[in-house]
């Protein structure tokens, strides 16, 4: 159990500095730092603006679910 335990706090850093790094780069209604890069935050990861928005759903999903897990797993 330990090792799913360090499995799931790894899955949970990285999901959360990619999903600090996707939303920063999604542009919004007034710009925000998408434009600052020069437009190009919604095809970051060579998709459309709807891709992106799916990306950041699978990335929420496993940031809870290995949080969850942490919480399963927790001595």
């Amino acid at each position: 159990m330990p090792v799913l335990h360090y499995i799931a706090w790894i899955l949970f850093f990285v999901s959360a500095v990619l999903m600090t790094v996707v939303v920063l780069l999604q542009e919004s209604k007034g710009g925000g730092l998408a434009e600052a890069f020069g437009g190009t935050g919604a095809e970051t990861f060579g998709v459309k603006s709807g891709g992106i928005s799916r990306f950041t759903y699978i990335l929420a999903g496993i940031f809870c679910g290995s949080a969850i897990l942490i919480s399963a797993t927790w001595n």
